[in-house]
């Protein structure tokens, strides 16, 4: 016999959406360490189990921190403080004798081409002391805008442009304009040891802060009636690149799901896979899913699944590795008895 909640849940799945079979949904995500799932659609919570909000401390978002910050920066090009196309090194004047990194763009910080070397070595090593001083000395292993090279580099070079920009630490602002409208923390967010925060990982957020989140993704950055960001900003932000089309602007898509040789793959293993141009051209998230579907991503499975066309946001949180988007996705939005695609 079932437990009552579970019963619970699977009815409000199957009244929300008529294609999916939730209780394998449901069942996929408790299977691979969940600690939260929290549904959305039209306007009613369809689903909330487990830690979906708390008093204390939320739980660490890893790099779904990058949307975060890729939200800000979209909000600083909206005031005009920010160009999506300017160089980075109009900012990091370091940058400006070196024939590469002279030429990164903001958007290739954004979308994670730029060429740096991904830096995770320089970025997560125990007790750094000044990132700002070590983004100034980054290398670059490639032409920019050529690969797609998943890391923090990206993210800490941006960082300091709107820190120069802004002549003020972005994350105060952002923290004014996105973050605390939206209920989200900046306490516990990760620092170096002069105190400048990562825009790469180290975010806290529990469930229902992250559908806030979501809320904002879903209006293409309106919250109620009130722009953080504008809807061109944030579409021209988001659309991919020709290295990677399921990436941009700190969110993964699902564009290419209709694409007859698309291959649904997991996030976190395609990053980990080290993926070429070529893989990437054919990489969607789920090949069952919807088309307009966007994703934030961090490790261990935390997500945040937005379908506008479905008015649907789905939110899971976890605490191991394992979970996989194909499987997720697809038994959320496969009919009943059919097979996957790929």
């Amino acid at each position: 016999m079932k437990p009552i909640g579970v019963l619970i849940i699977i009815s409000l799945f199957s009244a929300a959406v008529a294609q999916a079979d939730p209780h394998s949904a449901a069942a996929y995500s408790a299977r691979h360490g969940e600690t939260a799932l929290l549904v959305w659609q039209d306007g009613r919570t369809l689903v909330s189990r487990g830690r979906t909000s708390t008093g204390v401390q939320p739980p660490n978002v890893y790099s779904i921190t990058k949307t975060l910050c890729a939200m800000g920066t979209m909000a600083a090009i909206t005031k005009g403080w920010l160009k999506l196309d300017e160089r980075a090194s109009d900012a990091i004047t370091e940058w400006k004798n070196d024939p590469r990194k002279r030429d990164i763009t903001i958007r290739q910080l954004l979308d994670q081409t730029s060429g740096l070397n991904p830096g995770y070595e320089t970025f997560y090593r125990p007790n750094l002391k000044d990132k700002q001083t070590a983004v100034a000395r980054l290398s670059s292993v490639a032409k920019p805008g050529t690969t797609f090279a998943y890391g923090p580099a990206h993210y800490e070079a941006l960082e300091l442009v709107l820190a120069r920009k802004l002549k003020q630490p972005p994350l105060p602002w952002i923290n004014s304009v996105l973050l605390q409208p939206l209920g989200i923390p900046i306490a516990g967010w990760r620092r170096d040891r002069e105190g400048t925060p990562y825009f790469s990982a180290g975010a806290h957020a529990c469930a229902t802060q992250l559908l806030a989140v979501g809320q904002v993704v879903r209006k293409e950055g309106w919250r109620w009636i009130f722009p953080i960001f504008s809807s061109p900003v944030f579409r021209e932000a988001v659309q991919g690149s020709d290295a990677n089309p399921a990436y941009g602007g700190g969110l993964w898509n699902n564009s290419l799901a209709a694409v007859k040789d698309a291959v649904s793959r997991d996030v976190e293993e395609a990053i980990s896979a080290g993926l070429g141009r070529q893989e990437w051209n054919r990489t969607c998230l789920s090949r069952e899913a919807p088309t307009d579907l966007l994703a934030m991503v961090g490790s261990y499975g935390q997500r945040v699944y937005i379908v506008p066309s479905q008015s649907l946001i789905i939110v899971r949180q976890g605490r191991e590795s394992g979970f996989r988007d194909p499987e997720f996705l697809a038994a959320y939005f496969r009919p009943s008895g059919k097979t996957a695609k790929n």
